[in-house]
């Protein structure tokens, strides 16, 4: 079973920046996942929310900011004891990955396409830099992913589900097969045996997230499933980090 390191090593380094990447590879991570959105003069950027929250506490969109603007933001203001941190491009993102990284799942943020394009533009970067062998993408919203999946015909897609949705496995499945994806990834909540069961019968691979105890970790392994997404990289206590 993959482990990913959810947004880096998340548990240790704040979310979706730079040190958390490079904490992650410390630790031995090799399979990572982000999410990706962007700004208003066109940069793809890694960040969770559709919004970054300044000192203030107010939540600033990422389509209404240019990625000068956004740089001057402090990510990680609340995040104790770090310095600052802003938000890194995808590109940024993918050059601190480098060779080392086995899987990456780019889960792209567009409901109601927010974002135009952004499939498009997503896997031109990947094609630039010959990764396509190695990125899966993701997301909750559909049609993205059947934008994607007409744009790269041989693209790993992996649908997204929220919990509540994934307790009718069948209509779910039946979704992913629409789009030809080859994962179905859902809630720990919902991620019984069985329905992890019925989604590889169906000849998906079953990813869950966000696991972060070694005991749930333990449990999806002997249930089958075949990946974790976890703040956690040593969450099974394989990894040590590096002196």
């Amino acid at each position: 079973m993959k482990i990913i390191a959810h947004r880096g090593a998340s548990a240790y380094a704040p979310e979706n920046t730079l040190d958390a990447f490079r904490l992650a590879l410390d630790m031995g991570a090799v399979n990572f996942e982000f999410d990706l959105h962007r700004t208003k003069d066109g940069v793809l950027v890694v960040n969770h929310n559709y919004y970054v929250v300044n000192r203030q506490e107010k939540k600033l969109p990422i389509a209404g900011l240019t990625f000068e603007e956004l740089r001057k933001i402090d990510v990680a203001c609340f995040f104790i004891g770090a310095d600052f941190h802003c938000v890194p491009s995808f590109e940024e993102v993918l050059d601190t990955l480098g060779e080392k990284a086995e899987l990456i799942n780019v889960e792209i943020k567009n409901d109601g396409n927010v974002y135009p394009g952004i499939e498009r533009q997503t896997l031109e970067i990947i094609r630039k830099r010959n990764l396509l062998n190695r990125i899966l993408v993701s997301s909750f919203d559909f049609d993205t992913l059947k934008r994607m999946r007409d744009l790269a015909p041989n693209m790993d897609i992996g649908l997204l589900v929220h919990g509540v949705q994934s307790i009718m496995p069948g209509r779910i499945i039946r979704k992913a097969e629409e789009i030809k994806a080859v994962n179905l990834h859902i809630h720990i909540k919902t991620a019984t045996a069985k329905n992890i069961a019925l989604i590889r019968e169906a000849g998906l691979h079953c990813y869950v997230y966000t696991v972060n105890s070694r005991k749930d970790a333990e449990r999806l392994k002997a249930d089958g499933a075949d990946a974790v997404f976890s703040n956690y990289p040593d969450i099974m206590g394989e990894w040590k980090l590096k002196p």
